[in-house]
């Protein structure tokens, strides 16, 4: 396969990918506007963490990917071309989960509302994130993302060492 075919290849991959999510996401998320709702929500209602759910759903798409691999003439309970559409999915969706657990984010304040309370500008022009639970209508500050808070840290103790 040359350059051109792969690009090819990949872009319908993609499209495939994209129509999936379309058509799966309203299922999934209990029409809620937190694309995570369903990793979220199934996580809560067993006891361990958004990501454990994520691991466990993408592993049944590779794993569906690699019986295919080891027998090409398995019967197929969906299109191969699906499954791989699916992993890119959830490829996209727990990287989502990772970046939304390494960003912490503090309520500064309220936006107005229909009840009369009103936005106060002192707070800027913070933006909600959709599915950002009991924000609704809130100015949020990011305080740190853990990533960059341990090369923080990091840079604070090579310092000290000096």
């Amino acid at each position: 396969m040359n350059s051109k075919e792969f690009k090819k290849s990949t872009q319908q991959l993609k499209k495939l990918a994209d129509s999936i999510m379309n058509a799966k996401q309203p299922e999934y998320t209990n029409n809620n506007t937190d694309i995570l709702y369903n990793f979220k929500s199934t996580a809560e209602s067993i006891g361990i963490e958004p990501m454990e759910v994520w691991a466990v759903f993408f592993h049944k798409h590779v794993q569906a990917i690699l019986s295919h691999a080891h027998n090409p003439e398995m019967h197929e309970a969906e299109p191969i071309e699906s499954r791989y559409a699916d992993a890119t999915n959830y490829l996209n969706l727990g990287y989502a989960l990772m970046k939304e657990r390494d960003c912490k984010v503090e309520i500064i304040g309220r936006a107005g509302n229909s009840v009369g309370e009103s936005y106060d500008p002192q707070f800027g022009t913070y933006e909600v994130q959709p599915g950002d639970a009991g924000t609704e209508g809130a100015y949020l500050r990011k305080i740190s993302n853990l990533n960059n808070k341990k090369d923080e840290d990091s840079r604070i103790n090579s310092r000290n060492k000096k």
